[in-house]
C-alpha cells in the first residue's frame, strides 16, 4: 500500500513556506518566542513541522527580511524584535455597536453593481426571510488609517437602496438602514472560520485558505423581507469577541 501523505505534503510549497513564517511570526507576537531569546535550531523546526529545509529557511527568511529575526555567525537565530500589534477592534453584538463600528472605521468602497442576489450558504435554518427580486451589491474595504483590514460584501434591496443612496456620503448603509424608510423587524448575526478565496486574497493580500472570522449579517423587515445580507471577513488580529459570561 502506498504511504500516508501528510497534510502539509500537499501543501505547494510557497504556501507552506508563508504558512510557516506566519506561524513563526505568531510565536514572537505571543512571546512564545521572547525578543532577545534563541530559537530552536532549523533541523529541530525541521522535525516539529513535517517541513524541508528549504522551506524553513524560506519562512525564516521572511522574517529576517522584517527585522524580527538575526542569524548569527556562530550559528543560530536569535529574535531581535516583536512586530507591532494592529488595534483589535471589538466585533459588533448589537445592531446599535454595528453603527458606531461602521462610523469609526474607515470605508472605501471597491464596486457597486445592480441586479444582484445574495449567496445564503445552505443549511443556515436561522435564516427565515424570503429573498426580494434584486438587491444592489456593494464591495468595499474597511480600514484602519491605510491598512486594509476587512472584506466587505454588502446587499441592500433594490428599491430601499435607492431611497437611501443619497444618504451614504454621510453616513453607513447600517446607518442609513436605521434611520431609512422601511423599518428592521428582525437583523441577526453568525459569526465562523472561513478560508480566504480568491476574492480576499485579492484585496486583502493573503494566501488562498488563510484561516479569518467571518460574519454573516442579515435583517428583515416587518413583512419578513431580507431587506440586507452582508458577508464580512476580518483578518484575525485585526478583531477579537467579548462576552459576558454571567450576564
Amino acid at each position: 500500500m502506498p504511504s500516508e501523505i501528510s497534510p502539509s505534503a500537499r501543501v505547494p510549497q510557497e504556501k507552506r513556506y508563508l504558512q510557516l513564517a506566519g506561524l513563526f511570526r505568531n510565536k514572537i507576537v505571543t512571546g512564545q518566542w521572547p525578543v532577545g531569546s534563541s530559537i530552536p535550531t532549523v533541523e529541530q523546526l525541521e522535525a516539529l513541522h513535517s517541513a524541508s529545509r528549504t522551506t524553513v529557511r524560506m519562512a525564516l527568511g521572511c522574517l529576517v527580511a522584517q527585522g524580527l529575526l538575526k542569524t548569527r555567525k556562530r550559528g543560530g537565530t536569535q529574535v531581535m524584535a516583536a512586530p507591532q500589534r494592529p488595534p483589535s477592534f471589538l466585533l459588533p453584538s448589537s445592531w446599535k455597536d454595528l453603527v458606531v463600528f461602521h462610523s469609526n472605521t474607515g470605508y472605501r468602497t471597491l464596486a457597486s453593481e445592480a441586479d444582484c442576489l445574495p449567496v445564503i450558504p445552505s443549511g443556515m435554518t436561522t435564516v427565515q426571510g424570503t429573498l426580494a427580486p434584486a438587491y444592489q451589491r456593494l464591495l468595499g474595504l474597511h480600514c484602519c488609517g491605510d491598512q486594509p483590514f476587512c472584506l466587505s460584501q454588502m446587499y441592500v434591496e433594490q428599491s430601499l437602496f435607492q431611497r437611501i443612496a443619497p444618504q451614504l456620503p454621510q453616513m453607513s448603509v447600517v446607518e442609513a438602514l436605521t434611520r431609512g424608510p422601511r423599518p428592521l423587524a428582525t437583523a441577526r448575526q453568525r459569526l465562523s472560520v472561513a478560508p480566504a478565496d480568491e476574492l480576499i486574497q485579492a484585496h486583502l493580500g493573503v494566501p488562498l485558505g488563510t484561516p479569518l472570522m467571518q460574519t454573516l449579517r442579515w435583517a428583515e423587515d416587518r413583512k419578513g423581507q431580507i431587506v440586507h445580507w452582508a458577508q464580512l471577513s476580518f483578518l484575525s488580529e485585526y478583531a477579537h469577541i467579548e462576552m459576558d459570561l454571567l450576564g
